[in-house]
């Protein structure tokens, strides 16, 4: 992003601005770590100095080559598939620089890669999804060796007359799309390889599993919490406010081996059982503070957290004065 910055006249340190990373920090080799959020704000930034142009995240996806992702990457060369590297890159898409959703639809004798820019910020959108058509293009070109004669890209943008869209993906495009999606035969998803290696990718998919475990930062499942203890339970604003997208949230969750669900449940049965116990209030009162269409909904929820009703667990407590 810097890189393309630096082309669009835009100096490094105005990239970097009020993100913690200094210009010498992208020298550091392995050492630096960049968070998402941090990549985020970048990406802000260069959206902004650069006036929102049409085309940056092209740019910017096409130096996203496939040696960028290091293992996973590799990983992908030796699926013996087009079908197995895309399932195989759907499990480990946390190990990438995807921050939009992505899935897969088949229909109508058409395979077709959605960009899911929903829970994206406004401002970035056209930016990650212009990155991610780029980045994915660039994937199914360099495992295959060339791009499929039946792909074509639909993208939710307008077409901007100073951007070659079709030069830079190296397919037909068409713009004002109801979606943003690669597109190709679905004979597609079982062309062979060529290097495919059954072997090898065992052993980059024992990487990956273990990176995967590694990266996932343990802090997104309290500071999940925190954000549901504001009285915040939907997925998309939990992801906005993170900085991620709704599938990537519910993907780092489970790799921390919980969901949204089971935390949202948690927040509500400590708070029910606080209610209960301590403000001595009734079901129907509870139910009401906890957003309940009523008390029966509360006390069925109450029975799959606790196996009892709230009338019985409220017996087995201790009184308090």
């Amino acid at each position: 992003m810097v890189e393309v910055g630096a082309e669009h006249g835009v100096d490094a340190r105005k990239c970097l601005h009020d993100t913690g990373i200094s210009p010498e920090m992208l020298h550091g080799g392995s050492n630096t770590v960049v968070s998402g959020t941090q990549e985020l704000a970048v990406a802000a930034n260069l959206v902004t100095a650069t006036g929102n142009a049409s085309g940056v995240g092209l740019a910017v996806g096409e130096r996203l080559s496939l040696r960028a992702y290091g293992v996973w990457g590799f990983a992908l060369l030796t699926c013996p598939t087009v079908r197995g590297a895309v399932d195989f890159a759907m499990q480990y898409l946390p190990l990438t620089y995807a921050v939009t959703g992505l899935s897969m639809r088949v229909s109508g004798g058409e395979a077709c890669l959605i960009v899911d820019d929903d829970c994206s910020s406004a401002a970035l959108r056209p930016f990650l999804v212009e990155r991610e058509i780029a980045v994915t293009a660039g994937i199914l070109r360099t495992i295959l060796g060339e791009s499929p004669p039946s792909m074509r890209v639909e993208l939710r943008l307008p077409r901007s007359p100073s951007v070659d869209y079709e030069k830079a993906l190296g397919t037909p495009v068409r713009f004002n799309a109801p979606h943003n999606a690669i597109i190709a035969d679905v004979a597609v998803l079982d062309l062979p390889l060529p290097q495919s290696d059954p072997l090898t990718m065992t052993v980059c998919e024992r990487a990956c599993r273990s990176l995967l475990s590694e990266r996932c930062s343990p802090c997104v499942t309290q500071n999940v919490r925190t954000i549901i203890a504001e009285g915040v339970t939907d997925a998309g604003l939990i992801a906005a406010r993170l900085h991620l997208s709704a599938r990537t949230l519910r993907r780092y969750l489970a790799a921390e081996g919980t969901s949204l669900r089971h935390l949202v449940d948690e927040a509500r049965r400590a708070k029910a059982i606080e209610l209960m116990t301590l403000h001595r209030l009734s079901v129907e009162q509870i139910a009401l503070r906890l957003g309940y269409a009523d008390a029966a909904t509360f006390i069925r929820a109450f029975r799959r957290w606790t196996g009892t009703t709230p009338g019985a667990y409220a017996v087995h407590q201790p009184s308090r004065p």
